[in-house]
């Protein structure tokens, strides 16, 4: 966990053992996580994957089948939402349509008897964090959603939480604003010191905010690490298929080389014992040359046809069908030294052997 707040001031988390059940289904299956004290974690997932299951939990609004919560090392398993001290965050603002930003921050203090004067100065505060000071007097109706969203965050902070829980608080927003509050949180979580918890289906979201990352999957954590570990180390193929594109080759191992569908051999760079192998392949580390290109003797090489290619500023993305009618992503950088590839054009997928992770499969044990 870094955090360059001078103090950390959040709270440590413990999940041990949680199991939520219904009738018919587990929700949550086991699940054990420790979270540091002023660490930013996400919990990501598809839907019905229990991450927002375990999210309520935490702040008590969903009670568990088994297991236990601990914050700061008090066990708040069976405390109230309302006592918990936890501040919460929600997709749709949750705003009180009929009361001003400033009162609308102000509620949680006001729920706490807090002196008026002392209300009225961390008000003010909360707001200037979030750059909203300028709108005290407003309705929510006359604001913008990522305006109503930094109100909604001003609200969980002005009491001075030692733990933030955000539930897919962008999901409702456009891809620019987004982004752009995607920033106005990380730095709220740097100024602050707090521990965050927040969950999102959204991998870029995952990946561009947070310290640590819990994947989960049917009510368990797949895997749990930087958003570096998880991306260029997944420990299957179910986090290496949810994060980010990537070509998977499959075949059979025998001394280092793996059989792929065609009959070619690819080198595998360690790892592989003899026998069935899945190999990854980011797209950023895939090249696409015309037929015919002089690549270097350590390349494994595909043949293809172009079937698409996007232009997307920085980079261009290709898809390639290989003789065996799989698809394989390709990103090349724009620069003057890459050649121009055209839809329909015969080319050949590359890449250098160390470039390749082994995977196990793990989905068939879920």
């Amino acid at each position: 966990m870094t955090t360059t707040n001078t103090q950390t001031v959040g709270a440590g988390i413990r999940v041990a053992g949680v199991v939520k059940k219904y009738k018919d289904s587990t929700a949550l299956d086991g699940v054990n996580l420790d979270i540091e004290p002023g660490e930013f974690i996400t919990l990501l997932g598809s839907s019905g994957s229990g991450k927002s299951t375990l999210l309520n939990i935490i702040a008590g609004f969903t009670s568990s089948t088994a297991g236990s919560v601990e914050v700061d090392g008090v066990d708040i398993t069976n405390v109230p939402p309302h006592k918990r001290g936890l501040g919460m965050v929600f997709q749709h603002y949750a705003l009180f349509p009929h009361m001003s930003v400033f009162d609308n921050v102000a509620f949680p203090l006001r729920r706490r008897k807090v002196a008026k004067d002392e209300i009225a100065t961390s008000v003010r505060e909360a707001l200037e964090i979030v750059q909203l000071g300028h709108l005290a007097t407003r309705m929510p109706s006359q604001l913008s959603g990522g305006q109503q969203q930094r109100v909604a965050l001003a609200r969980a902070i002005v009491f001075r939480p030692k733990v933030l829980l955000m539930d897919e608080p962008l999901g409702a927003l456009d891809k620019r604003l987004r982004e752009q509050l995607q920033l106005e949180i990380k730095r709220l979580h740097r100024d602050l010191g707090i521990t965050f918890v927040f969950v999102t289906h959204d991998q870029e979201e995952a990946l561009a905010m947070s310290d640590r990352i819990a994947l989960l999957r049917q009510g368990r954590i797949v895997q749990i690490g930087t958003p570096e570990e998880l991306y260029e180390r997944p420990s299957g193929m179910y986090t290496a298929e949810f994060l980010g594109d990537s070509n998977i080759f499959a075949g059979i191992v025998t001394a280092g080389s793996l059989a792929y569908a065609d009959g070619t051999q690819l080198e595998v760079a360690g790892g592989c014992p003899d026998g069935p192998c899945s190999v990854m392949v980011r797209p950023e580390h895939t090249r696409v040359s015309p037929r015919g290109t002089a690549l270097d003797p350590g390349n494994n090489v595909l043949d293809g046809v172009v079937r698409e290619v996007v232009y997307l500023g920085s980079e261009r993305r290709a898809e390639v069908i290989l003789n065996d009618g799989r698809a394989v992503l390709a990103r090349m950088p724009v620069g003057l030294n890459e050649p121009v590839i055209q839809p329909r054009q015969e080319v050949v997928v590359s890449w250098r052997a160390e470039h390749g992770l082994v995977l196990p499969d793990e989905r068939a044990a879920v």
